[in-house]
């Protein structure tokens, strides 16, 4: 439990970094992300799939941080 209780912080910014990535990629229309989620059919689609992309790619690197400097206090 006591794991978890300090992964989960991390977990969290890291899926709240993916999402603000994700959001600002599509807003400031790099690729045309913006033009493809607003004016095609599946554009939203292409969103979500983004956005899970980047919660799992940044979620998983904030508790890969998070373990990796576990101990680097204890010296």
């Amino acid at each position: 439990m006591e794991v978890l209780r300090y992964v989960l912080p991390h977990l969290a910014a890291g899926c709240t970094a993916g999402v603000v990535a994700a959001g600002a990629l599509v807003m400031s229309n790099v690729g045309s992300l913006r033009d493809l989620v607003l004016h095609t059919q599946g554009g939203w689609l292409a969103a979500v799939l983004l956005t899970f992309g980047f919660v799992v790619t940044f979620g998983s690197a904030a508790i890969g941080h998070a373990i990796m400097t576990l101990g680097a206090g204890e010296d």
